[in-house]
């Protein structure tokens, strides 16, 4: 990539103390961390629900829902002795509820909200285990140079000396001011989401950058498998159980975060909020944890705190996706027109495996493209942390939560705040999304077939015969010339950016397209034949692969 960075080894971290890293020092206190969290968490539960025993019938709903979660629908995570909590939990509630002396009725259901919250508290809290952290770091990197040796038909070169990792992990952007400000304040990446291999593909890219360890989510159901687990829960990683929806859970997570950049621990999460399931770069975030980045900037300097909170986009490259069958399925479905074979291709450990195998014995292997960074109001920052607001003039943050000369929380206006920073991001995703061939190839295809069918809409085009799914060779060549012209623009006005490989012939990019979209799945998706035209394989496979270029006007490109 003409504007690409790659590390030719791994990154000294920025901090090289290992217990002055933010994360360590709250694994350190670990009680007063978490009594924080819980006594916020109370406050804003018993503001929330003042009077006529408002708190009484919310703790009975998360028991009743609790009961629920446990016998309609159990995890393997589950910790046995919960089920056991709940139930007494019952008997306990109803003996509260015919306390007649209201001021000791209310001190009672206080203590079950305490109880509840501490049990939930104690759940989700992340471990920090230095040593393991060192462990991970080798460990992690030297399987997957082991794959990246290896390609298909040489299986014997995963057993010899294999290229550093870092010097296969491709990674693109703003990492040297990242670096400078990991050490003036505190960061939150937010990636794109398209894939089950993004977080430690992000993990693995901040520790080859040099970054501090990072607090995160992650689905409890995931620390069932004993190796993963023992690894996440001493790396920083907090526990996620998606099933509860509790009001008081979601803050006790949302105030996770929020005391948790007050304290200055970097944290990364997927604002999108789960995998793309069209394959197309977010186009609307989730706005609960992007506000605990505001909250915890305005707490900073509500505190005289001089740490600043910086946002930094970061955009997942991958030429396939290993559950593109299967999310495109989950897309098209959704939307209630029509019934399709759920096929997932991510089900089983030999079939990740297999992927993961085939994913890296590709190139390029993964692009990790980091955004200029920004406050938490969306103004880009440069190199000293300072912030630039649209008109290039330098702006402060806290100017933004002053109002008649006080600093105050403003609800309403920190949502307006969140909502600007969601706006930006996704402004940076695609800024700082690159195009890669299979992309291209796949956009031209799919256009060129619906644009013959006008007529159709996208669920009656998935059911085309095979006889309608062949595209003339010179045809496709004269669309991805087109689109090149058009992608090259886009780049000189910095709307997106464009791997090595466009910049090659238009021969070179169609076979090196055709080629890397036809590398993980059963069939290539799109394939040249004898008689020099293009067939289409799978055009549902191909719709995701065409999403990803999806938002930049380049239909209208493409007669």
């Amino acid at each position: 990539m003409r504007d690409s960075i790659t590390y030719k080894k791994k990154q000294a971290f920025v901090i090289e103390d290992v217990k002055e890293w933010p994360i360590y020092k709250v694994s350190q206190d670990k009680e007063n961390y978490l009594k924080e969290i819980i006594d916020k968490t109370k406050k804003e539960t018993l503001e929330r629900l003042k009077g006529d025993d408002k708190l009484l019938d919310e703790v009975k709903k998360i028991r009743y829902q609790e009961i629920i979660r446990l016998t309609k629908n159990p995890w393997q995570s589950d910790n046995p002795s919960e089920l056991q909590f709940w139930k007494k939990k019952k008997k306990e509630i109803i003996e509260t509820s015919e306390i007649e002396d209201k001021e000791e009725r209310e001190k009672e259901i206080e203590k079950h909200l305490d109880e509840i919250m501490n049990l939930y508290a104690n759940e989700i809290v992340a471990n920090f285990d230095p040593a393991k952290f060192k462990l991970a770091t080798r460990i992690l990197p030297f399987v997957f140079s082991r794959l990246l040796n290896a390609f298909p038909g040489k299986l014997y070169r995963l057993f010899t000396p294999a290229q550093s990792f870092h010097e296969k992990l491709q990674l693109n952007g703003e990492i040297e001011q990242i670096r400078t400000l990991a050490t003036q304040g505190t960061l939150v990446f937010v990636p794109t989401h398209f894939s089950n291999l993004d977080s430690p593909a992000v993990g693995i890219a901040m520790t080859g950058i040099g970054i501090p360890a990072l607090t995160y989510g992650a689905g409890i159901n995931l620390f069932t498998i004993k190796l993963l687990s023992n690894m996440m829960n001493n790396l920083g990683s907090y526990k996620v159980d998606r099933r509860r929806r509790n009001a008081v859970y979601l803050d006790l997570l949302k105030n996770y975060s929020t005391v948790g950049l007050t304290r200055g621990v970097h944290s990364l999460f997927f604002p999108g909020g789960t995998r793309s399931r069209s394959g197309q770069i977010e186009e609307s975030l989730k706005l609960g944890l992007l506000g605990t980045v505001v909250e915890a900037q305005q707490i900073n300097l509500k505190n005289k705190s001089d740490k600043k909170i910086f946002v930094v986009p970061v955009v997942l490259n991958y030429h396939f996706v290993m559950e593109a069958s299967k999310l495109i399925t989950d897309y098209l479905k959704a939307a209630g027109k029509e019934q399709y074979l759920n096929k997932d291709e991510f089900k089983n450990s030999f079939k990740t495996i297999k992927f993961i195998y085939k994913f890296f014995t590709a190139s390029p292997k993964m692009v990790v493209s980091f955004g200029q960074p920004m406050d938490v109001l969306g103004n880009k920052v440069n190199e000293h942390g300072e912030s630039i607001n649209n008109l290039g003039m330098k702006v402060k943050v806290e100017d933004y939560f002053i109002t008649n000369g006080v600093l105050n929380n403003n609800k309403q206006r920190n949502r307006v705040y969140t909502e600007r920073l969601a706006n930006r991001i996704l402004t940076a995703f695609k800024e700082n999304n690159i195009v890669f061939t299979s992309h291209v190839v796949s956009f031209v295809a799919f256009e060129i077939i619906q644009k013959r069918h006008q007529q159709l809409n996208i669920y009656e085009l998935m059911r085309l015969p095979k006889e309608e799914l062949e595209i003339g060779y010179s045809e496709f060549e004269k669309g991805v010339k087109k689109m090149k012209a058009a992608l090259l623009k886009l780049k000189q006005k910095k709307k997106l950016k464009l791997s090595n490989e466009i910049y090659e012939d238009i021969h070179f990019i169609i076979n090196n397209g055709l080629k890397f979209l036809g590398s993980y799945h059963p069939q290539p998706i799109l394939k040249k034949t004898k008689k020099n035209t293009i067939i289409i394989t799978d055009l549902k496979l191909l719709y995701f692969y065409h999403n990803r270029t999806n938002g930049y006007d380049l239909s209208s490109k493409i007669d």
